[in-house]
């Protein structure tokens, strides 16, 4: 077998046994909330110990550790290989102030996905789960910890899985436009929760294309990052009434819906320019490194059968039941 061969069923073996594990994980995970409710604490403190119990072994465990380990030792990479592979790359401060820029505008864009995508629900008879609970008065340790969890680790972990070994095999086997659209299926997928499923398809294209374009999986780092925390800062804001953001939601609630509908086009126009002025900026190196091995592979003449897709398969069928097991049941 080949070294792309290998690596291929590699990363397709690697994300079947994730999207496994995160079921069962999430079954577990069930049945632990369920015999917690019993417990006489603060509501708030309640919902992110169990966030805690469910994030700390996938995050850290199932998508950092696991994937580098079968990548170290199955691949048999060096440390610095392995990242490279990943692709953990420099890029230019410009790429990253633009990422953060992008990050900014990301949350907003999500909001509307997620509001286009919640009514298609409704209209099938789903029902929305309730919001966030937090703590009555502000807490900063709440707060921290709320950052860590969702925002810090999702950008780290999430994206190594996802933007990182799977993005690489992807696009060294399959076309750009291709890896784009696949990359987005995946994601969306794994988070194997109809009420999700949609937006993070739409936000793991898109980081898709930034890795693409940068050739580093860092700027999807930061726009992961920046989209979780700003979710995050905009509950506290406006559950505290915090002065900048605190009266956001009430604002969404309140505004008419053309006008809201107009306001979400243009963050998406934004996005969209400021997705264009990163593949300007790295117009001389554009895509460089994926590019290069893609071409590499093509000249090879290997072929990618169904022996090599079998992994993929069998975590795509995993992910989509799951995903429509909680559109049954409404979780």
């Amino acid at each position: 077998m080949d070294d792309h061969k290998k690596q291929y069923r590699t990363v397709g073996l690697t994300v079947f046994i994730i999207s496994i594990a995160l079921l069962i994980m999430r079954i577990v995970s069930y049945y632990v909330q369920v015999a917690m409710l019993d417990i006489s604490m603060d509501e708030a403190w309640l919902e992110l110990l169990m966030d805690i119990a469910f994030s700390l072994p996938v995050q850290l465990l199932l998508l950092l550790v696991f994937p580098f380990l079968m990548y170290k030792f199955v691949l048999k990479k060096s440390v610095k290989d392995v990242f490279a592979f990943s692709g953990y790359r420099k890029c230019s401060f410009k790429v990253i102030l633009l990422s953060v820029i992008i990050g900014l505008c990301v949350p907003f864009a999500s909001m509307g996905f997620s509001i286009f995508w919640q009514l298609i629900l409704i209209i099938f008879g789903y029902t929305p789960s309730g919001s966030t609970v937090l703590p009555e008065t502000f807490d900063p340790a709440y707060f921290l910890i709320s950052v860590a969890v969702t925002a810090i680790l999702p950008a780290i972990c999430e994206e190594f899985t996802n933007r990182g070994g799977l993005l690489t095999v992807m696009r060294t086997t399959h076309s750009y436009k291709k890896t784009i659209l696949l990359i987005g299926i995946a994601f969306g997928l794994f988070h194997q929760n109809i009420t999700q499923i949609f937006y993070t398809a739409v936000l793991g294209a898109l980081l898709a294309y930034l890795v693409l374009e940068t050739g580093s999986i860092i700027p999807a780092m930061i726009v992961h990052f920046m989209n979780n925390f700003m979710s995050i800062y905009l509950e506290s804001a406006s559950q505290y009434g915090w002065a900048i953001g605190g009266g956001f939601y009430s604002f969404i609630d309140s505004v008419d819906f053309g006008v809201l509908s107009g306001a979400l086009a243009l963050i998406f126009l934004a996005v969209f320019w400021l997705a264009l002025a990163v593949r300007r900026v790295t117009k001389n190196d554009r895509n460089t490194y994926y590019l290069r091995l893609n071409e590499a592979y093509a000249a090879s003449g290997q072929k990618i059968g169904l022996r090599d897709n079998i992994f993929y398969i069998g975590a795509i069928v995993v992910t989509v039941i799951s995903t429509f097991i909680t559109y049954l049941f409404g979780l």
